[in-house]
């Protein structure tokens, strides 16, 4: 049933071989965060979230190998949505810092610039999104190879999650974003005021915490 929400134990067989063949690409323990493992998923529009976290740090020509292996997948991908997708080396998952250093970020935002060649892969890169990522990978996530992700993840410091989510949230209110993805600005928006320490709400969720605690004249809208 495609209109069901889904989670990485139930997810369509095409969807749960869609992750699979992409942790083959990369050499270490791959993690599903977001939709996928907080068991609303739409085969319509969501897409699937990976943290990726190898021994070592990468050379350029394997940080490129990897990117454009992942930009490969998405003429294929069994669903709308592509891979959202960053690799780690172990010390930088087990080492706060914001915005965290990583060795590889792959998005359909990247992948006509990554088949183009034009993407830099040399020197120190860092995100200042996943600072999110890595708070709802300890906290929601599911480990689809490798220890759980508690144990390989450090900690985010609240101000570092709270200061990444607004980020997102100023970002899609930007220009015409909001028109482009009213969905997912809204629950975004709705996600931000439900906010609060130790708390990791999904999409989903917040629309919930929403209709009971929003005022009257939101709920349409919600």
């Amino acid at each position: 049933m495609s209109g069901r929400g889904q989670s990485w134990s139930d997810c369509d067989e095409d969807v749960r071989e869609y992750v699979l063949r992409a942790a083959e690409l990369v050499d270490g323990w791959v993690y599903v965060h977001g939709s996928l493992a907080m068991g609303c998923f739409n085969r319509a529009k969501s897409d699937v979230d990976l943290l990726i976290v190898v021994p070592n740090a990468l050379t350029a020509t394997e940080r490129e190998r990897i990117a454009r292996a992942f930009a490969g997948t998405a003429a294929t991908r069994p669903v709308p949505g592509d891979f959202e997708m960053s690799v780690l080396t172990a010390e930088q998952a087990a080492t706060h810092a914001h915005p965290r250093p990583f060795e590889v970020h792959y998005s359909a935002a990247w992948t006509d610039a990554i088949l183009r060649g034009d993407v830099d892969y040399s020197g120190p890169r860092a995100d200042p999104d996943l600072a999110a990522h890595i708070t709802v990978v300890r906290k929601r996530g599911v480990a689809v190879s490798g220890p759980p992700p508690e144990e390989v993840f450090a900690p985010v410091p609240y101000a570092d999650y709270l200061s990444a989510v607004l980020e997102d949230l100023h970002d899609v209110m930007a220009g015409e974003s909001l028109l482009k993805s009213p969905c997912y600005g809204v629950l975004n928006a709705c996600r931000v005021l439900a906010m609060s320490p130790g708390t990791v709400l999904s999409k989903e969720e917040v629309a919930v915490w929403a209709r009971e605690h929003l005022p009257a004249e939101h709920q349409a809208v919600v």
